[in-house]
């Protein structure tokens, strides 16, 4: 097995599959070359626990987020915290990569610091390939699955800075994000007094079109913005900026035969979601359950590939929306072209016509009993993650793509549990006993969805 690229997607799969049995090579870039820092959001503990590396995590000291701190579209200030007191990671991108690459090393895996050569990527070198090159994307190149966004192009300038004591913001834990004029800023914590400050221009409407040095449109950008420049003037830049290209791209074909596109290597969506790191985790983790699917049970080799190509696909899609959306919140406040250029609203994806789901369950509120038929649900089998492995397991087949759990509920399972039970209580106790337990607003949802999507005919 050969793995390109020792970032949170490589290093993951690599670690996950020479844990699973399977002899791992690693190709990757010498350390330190990274300058990026990158928020986390609590979500991702549980993708570091099914990693194996939730405690390294914990012991590499990183500062810990209680949540969001933005200016968005208005001059004040609105804090996020995470749910239930959950915590975050602020991390300096070499450091996360060093910790991951440290464990999959521990797990076995052979790890080579240099650069990637044509002769790595013969066929018969190895099994499987899986890219996790991020932007580089030596095998979406190669196979020319790589399809770039048709829309403005975005340069990330960032810098660190330093100030005597805290920031003078509501929690100096916190992701800070500010739209302003002509872009946005962000900026995470990556030590006491130390930040990184990044801000997000389009390089044909700024002053890097003309060739302006970095600097100058790095702290002309910053002289734009109103938190952020109060921010800045009482601290000291001491190192950067650094330039990225953040534009989006994916793939049209996230995997082929013998390889996989991991995390960045695939797609890149647009840093204002703060997932980049999430969703190189989860990648990397799919990567190796398709592939160890593939080498252990042949049969799924076809269904797993296409399993992990969809998911990604599917996920960048939601990502690319969830963004746009956003940056449609704040575009009435800026007239900027930069703004224009992205205000586009797409419709927010909907698995379920929300009006007939609540219709649904009212219905089901005020009934003194219920009298649940199958309906037009049609069940075939369809992929799914079980453990290490990529299994059939019946699904409910909808114009929108295959259905087997809505809010967590296994709506199969409820399918069938449902005829039986004349009151709601009696089927969620059955539900939670057999299933498994799901709290009731989720039960409720997923029954009331159920009977609007006529997958139930309620009497």
């Amino acid at each position: 097995m050969l793995v390109l690229g020792g970032g949170p997607a490589g290093s993951s799969a690599a670690r996950l599959l020479s844990t699973w049995g399977h002899s791992v090579r690693l190709i990757t870039r010498p350390a330190g070359e990274s300058r990026l820092a990158v928020s986390i959001p609590p979500s991702c503990h549980k993708l570091f626990d099914a990693i194996g590396v939730g405690d390294a995590i914990e012991r590499a000291g990183f500062v810990r987020s209680t949540g969001n701190t933005v200016w968005w579209g208005r001059p004040e200030p609105r804090v996020e915290t995470f749910a239930d007191g959950a915590r975050g990671w602020q991390a300096s991108m070499h450091v996360l990569e060093r910790v991951l690459l440290e464990q999959a090393a521990a797990a076995g895996v052979a790890i080579e610091h240099r650069a990637i050569g044509a002769g790595d990527l013969e066929p018969q070198l190895a099994r499987f390939v899986i890219d996790g090159t991020g932007r580089s994307g030596v095998l979406a190149r190669l196979n020319s699955v790589r399809v770039y966004d048709d829309g403005p192009r975005t340069v990330a300038l960032a810098a660190s800075w330093t100030r005597d004591g805290d920031w003078p913001v509501p929690d100096d834990t916190h992701t800070l994000i500010e739209s302003y004029e002509s872009g946005w800023a962000w900026s995470v914590p990556t030590s006491p007094g130390t930040r990184h400050i990044a801000v997000m221009v389009d390089p044909q409407r700024s002053g890097l079109v003309r060739d302006a040095p970095a600097r100058e449109v790095y702290l002309a950008e910053i002289a734009k913005t109103s938190a952020f420049r109060d921010l800045a003037s009482a601290a000291s830049c001491i190192d950067g900026p650094w330039g990225w290209d953040a534009s989006g791209y994916r793939a049209v074909q996230y995997a082929g035969d013998h390889w996989l596109l991991a995390g960045d290597a695939g797609s890149f969506i647009d840093p204002l979601s703060s997932a980049g790191v999430k969703k190189a985790l989860a990648s990397g983790w799919l990567a190796a359950v398709a592939v160890h699917t593939s080498l252990t049970r042949p049969a799924m080799r076809a269904h797993s590939l296409g399993f992990f190509s969809g998911r990604e696909q599917e996920i960048e899609g939601h990502y690319s929306r969830m963004s746009r959306l956003f940056l449609a919140e704040a575009a009435p406040t800026h007239p900027h072209a930069f703004w224009r250029d992205r205000s586009d609203s797409p419709e927010a994806a909907t698995h379920v016509d929300t009006a007939a789901v609540r219709e649904a369950f009212e219905r089901l509120r005020s009934a003194t009993s219920i009298h649940l038929s199958l309906g037009e649900a049609r069940i075939e089998p369809h992929p799914a993650v079980r453990g290490h492995e990529i299994v059939l397991e019946p699904a409910i087949v909808c114009d929108d793509g295959p259905i087997r759990f809505v809010r967590g509920v296994d709506v199969v399972a409820l399918r069938d549990l449902g005829p039986r039970f004349a009151q709601v209580p009696d089927l969620f106790d059955e539900y939670c006993r057999t299933i498994g337990p799901v709290a009731l607003h989720d039960f409720l949802f997923a029954l009331a969805t159920a009977v609007a999507r006529r997958w139930f005919v309620s009497q």
